[in-house]
C-alpha cells in the first residue's frame, strides 16, 4: 500500500512549509525558555490575582507553566496553518488542478495513493513536534540545567566561582557552600539575601531534598517488602514527602534511608540520626521544625554576643512577642513592614519588596517596630522568611519534570494529529479547493478561537465541550491530575477520520 516514490514526491512539494513552521515554533518556544523570569513572573501572578488575565498568569508561576499558553495557543495555531495547507496540497489541489489524473494513471493503486498522502502528513507531524520538543529540552538544559539535575541558580554559579569547583557539583553538594564563608558570602549576594537568611535557605532545601531522596528510599524498600502480597494497593504502600515529614521516625528504621540522607547533608550517619532524633522531638512539642532549628541559630548567635547580662537581657526583651503573627495577619503585617521601611529610608516600597534585606537596616526596623508593634526578632524573622520563600518559589519555578513535559508535547501532538485528520477528510471528501479550505481550515480555528476564549474565563462551562482543544487538559497534566482519556480521545478521532478519509477517497467519484 505504500509507494516510495510518491512519498518522496510529497517530501520535495511540502518540505518548505513544514521547514518553516518547525523554525518558528521552536524559536518561540526556545524564547519562552530562555526569556523566562520566575521571580518576575511570580510578581505580576501576584498583582493580577482576581483579575480577568489571573487564569492565564497564575500558570507563569513555574517554567512548565509558562508554557502553557505555548502548547494551548502558538503551538497550535502554528499546528493548524500547516496541516491546513498541506493537507489541502496533499489531496483536494491535485483533484481540482487536474495532476490527481495524472498519479492515478501510473500503475499505483488509488488506496496506495492515499495511504502514502495520509502517512506522509501524520509523520511529518510527528516528526515536526519531536524537533521542536528536542529544541525545548536543550533550551532548558543549556541555560538552567534542570533537565539532567537541579536548576544552577545565580547563588550556584557564584559559590562554584568562589570554590572553583563544578557548578553541577556544586548544586548536589549544597553542604560545601555552607562550610566556606566566603562562597556563603558570594552566593547569599548572588540571591539578593544576607548570610544569616541564605544560611535558612540552604538548610531548608537540604532539609527537603534529604527526605525526598529518603521518602524514595523508604517507597522501594517497602514495595520489595510487600512484592508477594496482593491485597495492598501502591498508594498505600508507597511514601510521601509529606508523611515523611509529618513521621520522620520512618526514616531510623532504613539504614540506607539513613546513609542517603547523611550524604545529602555532608554529614556522618550518627549526626544525620541525631538531626532526625531533633526533627522528632520538634514535631512531639508541636514545633515546627524550621522554626526550631531558627531557635537553636538565635540561642547560638545570643550566647555568642552576650558578653553580660545587660546585653542578655537586651536579648531577652527581644524575644518578647508583643503581636502574634497568624497566617491570617501575616501578608498585612509584612506589608506594613515594608512600608514603613520605606518610608523610614525614603525609598520605594517595591525596593524594599525585592531587597528585604534593607528590612534590617536598624533606622527600617525602628520604624517597623513603631508601626505594627513587631519585636525586632520579629521584624528579622519576617525579612528572612521573605527572602527565604521568595527564594524557594524561584527553585520550584525552575524544577523541569521531564515526564510532564513529554506528556505536554504527547498531548499537544496527539492534538494536532486529530485538527490534521479534519483537514485531511474534508480534502479527501470536497473535489474543490475552496470548498475543502472552509470547512478542513474553519473548524480547527473555530475550535482554536474557543480555546482562546476559554483561556480568559474563570470557568468554560459549556464551552469546553464545543472544541477538541479541550481534550489536552495542560492544568490536569501539570498538576498530576487524570488526563490519560482525553489523550486516548484524541489518538481516537485521528485514527477514525483517517481511515474514513481512505476509504471516502478509494471509493468516491473522482472528476478526472
Amino acid at each position: 500500500m505504500f509507494s516510495k516514490p510518491l512519498f518522496k514526491q510529497n517530501i520535495q512539494v511540502n518540505w518548505k512549509l513544514s521547514l518553516i513552521i518547525t523554525i518558528v515554533a521552536s524559536v518561540i518556544l526556545a524564547g519562552f525558555i530562555v526569556n523566562y523570569d520566575a521571580a518576575g513572573y511570580g510578581s505580576i501572578a501576584a498583582a493580577a490575582e482576581g483579575t480577568a488575565f489571573s487564569n492565564i498568569l497564575s500558570s507563569m508561576t513555574s517554567l512548565l507553566g509558562s508554557l502553557e499558553n505555548f502548547y494551548k495557543l502558538i503551538a497550535v495555531i502554528l499546528g493548524i496553518v500547516y496541516v491546513v495547507f498541506t493537507a489541502n496540497n496533499l489531496v483536494v489541489n491535485e483533484v481540482d488542478s487536474g495532476s490527481m489524473a495524472y498519479t492515478l494513471s501510473t500503475p499505483i493503486k488509488r488506496s496506495s495513493v492515499i495511504f502514502t498522502k495520509s502517512l506522509y502528513l501524520i509523520l511529518s507531524v510527528i516528526l515536526m513536534y519531536s524537533v521542536i520538543g528536542l529544541v525545548g529540552l536543550a533550551a532548558s538544559q543549556i541555560t538552567y540545567q534542570n533537565v539532567t539535575g537541579y536548576p544552577i541558580t545565580d547563588d550556584i554559579r557564584a559559590a562554584s566561582d568562589a570554590l572553583n569547583l563544578d557548578e553541577r557539583y556544586i548544586s548536589e553538594r549544597l553542604y560545601l557552600i555552607q562550610e566556606d564563608k566566603q562562597a556563603m558570602r558570594e552566593a547569599a549576594v548572588a540571591r539578593d539575601m544576607d548570610t544569616e537568611a541564605y544560611s535558612i535557605y540552604l538548610e531548608s532545601i537540604i532539609r527537603d531534598r534529604s527526605y525526598e531522596a529518603t521518602a524514595t528510599i523508604i517507597t522501594d524498600e517497602r514495595f520489595d517488602f510487600y512484592e508477594d502480597t496482593n491485597d495492598i494497593e501502591g498508594d498505600e504502600i508507597e511514601i510521601t514527602v509529606e508523611e515523611l515529614v509529618a513521621n520522620p521516625a520512618m526514616i531510623l528504621s532504613s539504614n540506607e534511608a539513613l546513609n542517603v540522607g547523611a550524604k545529602i547533608h555532608g554529614i556522618s550517619v550518627n549526626d544525620y540520626h541525631q538531626f532526625i532524633s531533633e526533627e522528632i522531638i520538634a514535631l512531639d512539642e508541636n514545633l515546627a521544625p524550621e522554626l526550631a532549628r531558627t531557635e537553636t541559630v538565635m540561642n547560638r548567635a545570643a550566647a555568642e554576643t552576650s558578653q553580660d547580662s545587660e546585653a542578655q537581657e537586651q536579648m531577652q526583651d527581644k524575644r518578647q512577642l508583643p503581636v502574634i503573627v497568624t497566617e491570617d495577619n501575616a501578608k498585612l503585617l509584612l506589608q506594613m513592614v515594608i512600608d514603613s521601611s520605606a518610608d523610614a529610608l525614603k525609598i520605594n516600597a517595591e525596593q524594599v519588596s525585592e531587597n528585604m534585606t534593607l528590612m534590617k537596616d536598624p533606622i527600617a526596623l525602628e520604624a517597623a517596630t513603631d508601626a505594627t508593634g513587631l519585636s525586632e526578632a520579629q521584624v528579622i524573622n519576617m525579612a528572612n522568611h521573605g527572602m527565604v520563600s521568595s527564594a524557594r518559589s524561584v527553585d520550584i519555578a525552575l524544577e523541569f519534570d521531564l515526564e510532564v513535559y513529554l506528556w505536554l508535547m504527547l498531548g499537544l501532538l496527539l492534538t494536532i494529529l486529530a485538527m490534521s485528520s479534519i483537514s485531511f477528510l474534508a480534502s479527501t471528501f470536497f473535489n474543490r479547493t475552496g470548498f475543502a479550505l472552509a470547512v478542513g481550515g474553519g473548524v480547527p480555528f473555530a475550535f482554536f478561537l474557543i480555546t482562546m476564549v476559554q483561556q480568559l474565563m474563570d470557568s468554560p462551562g459549556a464551552l469546553k465541550y464545543l472544541t477538541l482543544t479541550s481534550l489536552f487538559d495542560t492544568e490536569t497534566i501539570l498538576s498530576g491530575g487524570d488526563f490519560g482519556w482525553g489523550l486516548i480521545a484524541l489518538g481516537a478521532i485521528a485514527l477514525i477520520l483517517y481511515i474514513a478519509s481512505n476509504i471516502i477517497f478509494v471509493k468516491k467519484d473522482l472528476p478526472l
